[in-house]
């Protein structure tokens, strides 16, 4: 089979066209077990990605905390020439933005590279590696199935972004919310 997770709907097909009552099962009937685990894996990967991507977000912002307390007198510069809260908060929006993006997409880039050549990574770190305990006694290489899904690469790229966004919305808020004559007094 091509795809065998659709084993029970070719067996559905299989059945209509030969019209006789049969009993069928495939080995999703026999190994529900491991079909399930599977589910439940891609349900945890995609819970822990969402958790990574949470952690990313605190050190952005606080990079984008420490780039705004670097910034003051060029923050209040601005706001005594004009310019309103909401442009400072664009700013900063816009800069944090900038390299939530150029990480999204070196991560994206990076990722599916890796699923493309998994049967070459797995090649050479079986051939530098010999005693490798992770490839060995896990899962047997050869049935480790990677296949690149359009939808998963949009929503986890989708979801990064929006995180990115809350997580540098809140440097860019502080910012807007400096006191020009304070900051301006002190220097």
């Amino acid at each position: 089979m091509s795809n065998p997770f659709n084993a029970n709907e070719i067996l559905k097909k299989v059945i209509k066209k030969i019209d006789t009552p049969l009993f069928t099962y495939s080995w999703i009937n026999s190994y529900k077990y491991i079909y399930d685990d599977i589910k439940k894996m891609k349900v945890m990967i995609y819970f822990i990605l969402f958790l990574l991507t949470i952690i990313s977000s605190f050190s952005i912002t606080s990079i984008s905390i420490m780039t705004i307390s670097k910034k003051t007198q060029e923050i209040a510069i601005l706001r005594t020439m004009g310019a309103t809260k909401f442009l400072i908060q664009i700013i900063f929006v816009y800069y944090g933005l900038r390299s939530v993006i150029v990480g999204a997409f070196i991560g994206l880039i990076t990722g599916i590279i890796t699923v493309l050549n998994f049967e070459n990574i797995v090649f050479l770190l079986n051939k530098y590696f010999k005693d490798n305990i992770l490839l060995d006694n896990i899962y047997y290489h050869h049935f480790l199935i990677l296949k690149l899904n359009i939808s998963d690469i949009i929503i986890i790229f989708t979801t990064t972004i929006i995180i990115g966004i809350i997580a540098n919305w809140y440097p860019a808020y502080y910012a807007s919310k400096i006191n020009p004559s304070k900051i301006l007094k002190e220097y």
